[in-house]
């Protein structure tokens, strides 16, 4: 079963870096989706893309 973000506590950007790895499952699950649009699954791919950029030295505060 997946977490939700509730079962994750996020409550900034450092701890969303943090838990992407696990999080980064669920995005591609959802962009995986037959119900969504194709719109929708191109933006999903182009996020991830975008977050997986991120690294610590983007980061404001140490990770």
């Amino acid at each position: 079963m997946l977490a939700t973000l509730n079962d994750r506590k996020i409550t900034d950007l450092i701890e969303f870096y943090r838990q992407w790895p696990e999080m980064r499952h669920q995005a591609r699950a959802l962009q995986a989706r037959s119900d969504i649009g194709e719109d929708d699954r191109e933006i999903l791919k182009w996020m991830i893309c975008v977050v997986d950029r991120v690294g610590p030295s983007d980061l404001s505060e140490e990770v």
